[in-house]
């Protein structure tokens, strides 16, 4: 049966459109043609381009802009929107990676701050909720935040980063009392106290330190105790033989 006239023109019509949407995306919005000679240019449609929600499109005009200016003014500051823009994709190892290299190849740079509390903030939104996880970026969230303070202690993100500290700390001796809780549950009290010193030794001024110094005396106890028996059951095994 041959399609009727009708359904020629619509599907005609449909080839069309998306042709031109291809075009207008290649070309920019609007159909406006890119200058790739000018990194100002560029960088004007990548901005663009963030603004739209467009990621993939941004990074490619960003990294054209560093590949082909590598000298640019405007090669810098590419650099750390690709971070930006992997932060906004959520991608935060991505981004923390990206901000770490922007940081590293600019230490002076005036966005070098901004950069260096983003490290921190990356890790910090890839730490788990859950205390019984993995918490290796909030150790390392912990350590990006201290040396942006460090250097950067009146930045206007030092208030929020010394807030962030006290989070990562609290987590991170929820963490150590957690697994010090495992270790007392399964009797071996010298791995539990451990865990309960180091929450006293790091953490003092942390919410977990009362449990730990609590747990710790108890294990303390628990393990003389046991030593004691063990010391007993041997001298009653002595006086049988004999």
């Amino acid at each position: 049966m041959k399609p009727s006239k009708l359904s020629l023109i619509l599907q005609v019509f449909l080839v069309s459109s998306l042709l031109i949407g291809v075009s207008k995306t290649l070309t920019g919005c609007a159909g406006k043609k890119i200058d790739e000679n000018d990194p100002a240019s560029l960088m004007t449609e990548a901005e663009d381009e963030i603004k739209s929600e467009h990621y993939l499109l941004a990074i490619e005009k960003l990294r054209l802009i560093k590949n082909k200016f590598p000298y640019s003014k405007h090669s810098a500051l590419a650099q750390l929107r690709v971070a930006d823009v992997y932060y906004l994709q959520e991608s935060y190892g991505e981004a923390a990676a990206s901000y770490e290299t922007f940081r590293d190849l600019h230490p002076k740079h005036e966005k070098t701050a901004y950069a260096m509390f983003r490290v921190g903030k990356s890790y910090f939104n890839d730490i788990p909720s859950n205390v019984s996880r993995d918490l290796s970026s909030a150790q390392k969230a912990l350590d990006s935040f201290q040396d942006f303070l460090r250097r950067f202690p009146t930045a206007p993100e030092a208030a929020e980063s010394r807030n962030l500290v006290t989070s990562i700390r609290n987590s991170l001796a929820e963490r150590e009392l957690y697994i010090g809780n495992f270790y007392f549950r399964d009797n071996q009290w010298v791995s539990a106290r451990g865990r309960f010193e180091k929450v006293l030794a790091f953490y003092s001024d942390t919410t977990s330190a009362t449990d730990a110094k609590k747990n710790l005396e108890l294990a303390k106890l628990n393990q003389a105790k046991e030593e004691s028996q063990k010391e007993a059951s041997g001298k009653d095994s002595k006086e049988t033989k004999q």
